[in-house]
Parts: structure tokens; C-alpha cells; sequence
């Protein structure tokens, strides 16, 4: 059980005479209220994102053929659901290649975005002049993009104005409803995703437990600027030693923080002068900085003290590049690992405190979804993740990841309470509800802590949310 002392020193009262009174002078009955912690039941499971065996040697086609099998019959059963009540009645058609021209039907595949402006490996080593690469770009995306449905057995291109408005990307999977043209095109009519069972009834949601809450942070990038005063106050509040009593009561149902990724700032390259000397003889000698690990793991060991503490690897952190990231090797925490409140995770991860199920992203896969849309609206791109029931759906075609041959741990089998997605340039929540069951998942967008020295904290029995500031000015 952990414990939170906070000072009774933030509060007022009325003196005889009925005038406010600091409580900063001494008096004998200003004795420290004790609040206690209780975590609720929290269950995870580590072997989900963890990478067991470091094989590359097959091919990436091996993730795409599974995604469609394990998703395939969620979207058939949402499809019959969706269709079977039209007045045509159309018929499912299980393969590509046997769609007739004029029959109205419905199939289920995976979208691929042909995207011109995409780069092409083969076409720039095929490429008979050689120039400057160009700088990345910030989308791929353009009014040439064309959408194609492949399944086992082939593909056919998509056409139709249902699929502008819906923000396809390469990855997912869904259902289509229409038929194909003359043109050996198919036109889309309606358009459906994969079902989600009903979520089951989380204990932290009953009002007789009271409430509860998770904290949640991002982009703390230590080692690119100097902000110790609002960590410090960050560390305060979350270990109940600042505020007022209502404040330090709420810190106490802290349960649980989250570091969403980029705890450490990207590494600036060493200037010529301040590299060490080259030897003569075997390897140069490593420009590293310990600094910032050092004072992540003196900032987790004081927080590991009084609150659970997870942190996700994240883009600028000491991990893997490849999604999923795994676990930041806890021997650069010695501070923290002494704790049992502090857990180094994988990226993405997930667990259910008191039932409410958890699903965590450092960002990545948010922002490399931006390369296939020219809107700017990043809630609504989250939320449609919800609604395609995955993670990162455009792994492996444009972000990195393990090339998994049996599973895909990215598919959301159960649909979250909570899904938190960090590393954004600001703070977006929505809740996601579903008409057909009672299912709902408050979707957050977390910012980075060093641009807006924000946290967010999280309601596990309403859902509801709040950010908390530490914005100093001097």
C-alpha cells in the first residue's frame, strides 16, 4: 500500500475575529493529514508486444495475409449485420477474383493507397541519373492517390465518392459494399469495419469504489532544455506534496503513471571540437552524454516511491526503432528498478487497472498515418484507429516494424476504456461510443511535456479528463 503525506500548509481559516489566517505560522494543531493510496486490481500482459524471436528472414506479405484472417470475420459479422436489412439483400462474395460485373455484393479485403508521391526504393536504384535526395516529406498524399482491395487471390481498384470522406489507409481491413463496373472497377457504396464484442464491466466504473485515476505524460525530453522546477512540481503533485488538501486527496486516487515515450531528448551531434581525439589504433571512442538517463532514473526512483510507474520507449529513446519497441533495459534505471512500483513496458502497451482496459502509443504510428491525408484533424484520425481496430495499420509499408509471419499484435481484440496516443503537438480527447452495444473509449491525444509542461489525468470510473499545468513564470 502506498501513502501520500501532504501538508495541511496550502489551506486557510478563519481566525477568532473572523479574518483569514495563513496556516504557514506555527500553531499546535496543524498536524499533517495522512492520505492513503489504494491501487486497484491491475492485470497486464507482458508477452503481448514482446518480441521473442529476432528472425528476419521471412518476408513482410506474411503480416498482411494474417491481419486479413484474424480481422476477416469481424468485418463479415459487422457487414451481415449492416447489409443483410438492405432491400437488394446483397450476397458476400468470398474472393476477389469471382465478382461479376452488375451484381451488387459485398467483399472484404485490405485497403492498399497506391501513392505516386510515395517513395520507391526500386525506382531510385533503378533510376539511370543520380540527384540529391530531396527532403522528406511532410504527406504523401495527392489527388492522384488510387484505392485498391487485394485479398488472397487479387485485387481490384476501388472507386466511388464514399471513399474520400472516409480516409482510407494502407493497412487496414474492411468490408465494401457495390459493384464493379465496366471498367473492371469496383464502385464503392458503403463501406464497414471490424466488430468489437462488448466490453466487460470494469470495476473501477462502479460509483460505490469511488474514484480513481491514471496520470499521463509525454515528451519529457530531458537533456534539451532545463525545466527542473516544473518537473519538480510535477513530482509535488503526483506524490501529493503540493496543492490544497482537495488537491492532495485527489493525487492519493492516483493509482498509476504513464510516460508515453520521448523521455529523452534527441541526442545533438558533438561539434568538431568537443569529440575526443581520434586513436591511432583500434575504435574511436563513443561521444555519450549520461547525463539525461541519469536524471530520468533519479525522477522515476522518486515518483517508483509513492505512485506505479510505466514508461514506454518512444522515437528519441534508448530502444529499437522497429515497432513494437521493447522495453527500455532497466539497467540504465538502477535508482528506479529497487522500486516494485516501477515497470519498464513496451510500445505500444496495454493493462486493465480495476477492469478499465489501457492502450498506450508513444505516437508514432498517429504520425505516420499523417502521411496519407491532407487533413490536419488528428483526433479524427485517432478515433478512426478505433474504428479499424488497429494500432498501427501502416506497418510495415511505411513505418518500421517486427515482421511478424503467425500474429499481429497490432489489432485492438478488445476495444479499449482508455486509448492514449503521446508525443502530440497539443491536448485532444473524445469519447468514442458505439451505437450497437454499450462499448465507448476515450480517445487521448497526450501533448509533450517539455513544450507545454502539461500532464493529463484520467477518471477510470467516469472516463472523464483533466489537464494539470505547471507553467512557471519568472
Amino acid at each position: 500500500m502506498l501513502t501520500a503525506v501532504g501538508p495541511t500548509m496550502f489551506a486557510e481559516e478563519q481566525d477568532a475575529e473572523g479574518c483569514t489566517s495563513s496556516l504557514l505560522s506555527y500553531s499546535p494543531n496543524n498536524n499533517p493529514t495522512q492520505y492513503t493510496r489504494h491501487p486497484p486490481k491491475t492485470t497486464t500482459d507482458p508477452t503481448r508486444f514482446l518480441v521473442k524471436e529476432r528472425n528476419y528472414t521471412q518476408q513482410y506479405a506474411g503480416i498482411y495475409f494474417t491481419r486479413l484472417s484474424m480481422l476477416r470475420p469481424r468485418v463479415l459479422q459487422n457487414a451481415r449485420e449492416r447489409w443483410s436489412r438492405a432491400h437488394a439483400s446483397p450476397a458476400h462474395v468470398p474472393k476477389l477474383l469471382d465478382v461479376q460485373m452488375g451484381q451488387v455484393c459485398y467483399v472484404v479485403g485490405t485497403v492498399y493507397v497506391d501513392m505516386p508521391l510515395k517513395p520507391n526504393v526500386l525506382e531510385e536504384v533503378s533510376a539511370e541519373h543520380w540527384v540529391i535526395m530531396p527532403p522528406p516529406r511532410e504527406t504523401y498524399a495527392s489527388e492522384e492517390d488510387t484505392v485498391i482491395l487485394e485479398d488472397d487471390t487479387g485485387r481490384v481498384k476501388l472507386t466511388g465518392s464514399v471513399l474520400k470522406d472516409s480516409k482510407l489507409v494502407t493497412g487496414i481491413v474492411i468490408g465494401v459494399l457495390g459493384c464493379e463496373n465496366a471498367n473492371g472497377e469496383f464502385d464503392v457504396v458503403d463501406i464497414c469495419y471490424p466488430a468489437y464484442k462488448p466490453q466487460p464491466l470494469a470495476e473501477a466504473a462502479s460509483a460505490g469504489n469511488g474514484d480513481q485515476y491514471i496520470a499521463v505524460a509525454s515528451g519529457l525530453s530531458l537533456g534539451d532544455r532545463n525545466f527542473d522546477m516544473e518537473l519538480g512540481m510535477m513530482v509535488d503533485y503526483l506524490t501529493g506534496e503540493l496543492g490544497t488538501p482537495e488537491d492532495q486527496s485527489k493525487s492519493a486516487s492516483i493509482t498509476r503513471f504513464i510516460l508515453a515515450g520521448n523521455s529523452i531528448a534527441k541526442p545533438k551531434p558533438a561539434e568538431d571540437e568537443k569529440r575526443p581525439a581520434r586513436q591511432r589504433y583500434g575504435a574511436d571512442q563513443a561521444v555519450y552524454n549520461s547525463e539525461p538517463v541519469q536524471a530520468l532514473d533519479t525522477l522515476l526512483a522518486e515518483l517508483s516511491e509513492n505512485i506505479h510507474v510505466d514508461i514506454l520507449p518512444g522515437e528519441t529513446d534508448p530502444s529499437n526503432f522497429a515497432l513494437p519497441q521493447q522495453s527500455i533495459h532497466q539497467a540504465l534505471f538502477p535508482k528506479a528498478a529497487r522500486w516494485s512500483g516501477f515497470a519498464s513496458v513496451t510500445n505500444p502497451w496495454g493493462c486493465e487497472v480495476g477492469g478499465v482496459g489501457i492502450l498506450a502509443t508513444s505516437g508514432q504510428t498517429l504520425d505516420d498515418i499523417f502521411k496519407y491525408t491532407m487533413d490536419d484533424d488528428r483526433l479524427a484520425m485517432a478515433r478512426r484507429t478505433v474504428e479499424w481496430a488497429h494500432v498501427a495499420p501502416t506497418a510495415p509499408d511505411t513505418l518500421w516494424c517486427h515482421p511478424y509471419k503467425d500474429t499481429d499484435p497490432f489489432i485492438m481484440t478488445q476495444q479499449p476504456h482508455v486509448y492514449i496516443i503521446g508525443n502530440q503537438p497539443a491536448f485532444e480527447t473524445t469519447l468514442v461510443k458505439d451505437a450497437k452495444t454499450t462499448n465507448r473509449t476515450r480517445v487521448i491525444l497526450v501533448p509533450s511535456f517539455a513544450e507545454t509542461k502539461e500532464i493529463v489525468v484520467v477518471n477510470l470510473r467516469t472516463l472523464e479528463v483533466e489537464v494539470v499545468g505547471f507553467g512557471v513564470d519568472l
